[in-house]
């Protein structure tokens, strides 16, 4: 198993948690293209999912997958919807701690900036993994 395993299996779950009306993007937003502003695909609100750091030892595995969210409202609803967005994660995480019988959820943390694009809001939330181990093979011993 791999990081990109684990991001999937990530990405799978949250769009279960949130839904159709949230973008559930790898790594970036998608890149506006002709068809997308015809189809008016909306940006917001969106949760874009990256790895950021792996770890391995002789005995044990991680990785950290960040969830960058973002909603868009010109009232002071926007940091209510982010906060909602990333307590239901939260709350659907830390009741199943195993994804797909492989990944053991470790860390959870988030994070609210002070300082907020107005009026885009943007919450983070870092979740650290436990990942299968691999194996050294050493042939003819």
């Amino acid at each position: 198993m791999t990081i990109v395993s684990l991001l999937k299996s990530v990405k799978a779950a949250v769009q279960q948690i949130v839904g159709t009306g949230v973008g559930v993007h790898l790594f970036f937003l998608p890149q506006k293209t002709a068809a997308s502003v015809v189809n008016a695909l909306p940006e917001f609100p969106y949760i874009i999912l990256r790895p950021s750091a792996g770890k391995d030892a002789e005995d044990s595995a991680s990785g950290t997958i960040k969830m960058l969210f973002g909603v868009q409202a010109a009232d002071d609803e926007g940091p209510i919807d982010v906060f909602n967005y990333m307590e239901s994660i939260r709350q659907a995480f830390l009741k199943n701690r195993v994804l797909d019988r492989v990944f053991l959820l470790d860390k959870f943390s988030w994070e609210f900036f002070d300082e907020q694009p107005y009026p885009e809001w943007i919450g983070v939330i870092t979740t650290e993994w436990t990942l299968p181990t691999v194996r050294e093979e050493v042939p003819n011993i």
